[in-house]
């Protein structure tokens, strides 16, 4: 996995994947199986495992962010790589929002925001990476779904310097794909990954 740390990021550094393709279809089972033994929170005493990928996305404001990972790595498996898309990078929003607020995290949550990175994150990135439009699309998405929902886990008004901060670095990570689209198409080459 590349880390990319944007020049105007203000210190928010987002991944992008890199890898054989044809391994993420192999291990995209074994991953989503992973996630799901990861102990993910839920508000209110949720399961995930007894809520269906509809229900997750309806109570998406609700949950722990970790639950929109659970519902990328879901709609992932089932090939729809561009809804995951949408989920993963909503819930990137939110987690890294949930890991800036001052006092707003467990002990666990960093750790859990990595494994989900790797094991969603990245093999999400490498499917949608093979279109930047797709891709942009995915970013935009998220950034709006965010801004339309409450977060019922961080404070969007006690933490609005935070989250500010957080929507910009994805914004800045927007424009860097727009401006490098036959760069990236290149280096996706390089790597034997697709480009759609």
């Amino acid at each position: 996995m590349t880390i990319t740390k944007l020049p105007q990021s203000r210190g928010v550094t987002w991944a992008k994947g890199n890898g054989d393709h044809s391994m993420t279809r192999l291990l995209a089972p074994l991953l989503l199986c992973c996630i799901f033994l990861l102990p993910v929170p839920a508000q209110a005493g949720e399961n995930l495992d007894d809520m269906s990928s509809d229900q997750i996305a309806q109570q998406a404001e609700a949950l722990h962010p970790s639950a929109l990972y659970v519902l990328a790595a879901r709609l992932l498996a089932e090939g729809k790589g561009r809804e995951a898309a949408n989920w993963m990078y909503a819930g990137q929003i939110r987690y890294r929002f949930l890991l800036a607020a001052p006092g707003a995290t467990s002990p666990n949550d960093r750790i859990l925001f990595s494994a989900l990175t790797e094991q969603v994150g990245r093999p999400v990135n490498e499917y949608i990476a093979g279109d930047p439009d797709e891709w942009i699309a995915a970013m935009e998405w998220a950034l709006a779904w965010d801004e339309a929902h409450a977060n019922g886990v961080t404070s969007k008004t006690a933490h609005a310097a935070e989250l500010a901060q957080i929507r910009q670095g994805l914004t800045d990570l927007i424009a860097n794909v727009d401006s490098r689209r036959e760069e990236l198409r290149r280096h996706r080459i390089d790597n034997g990954l697709e480009n759609r």
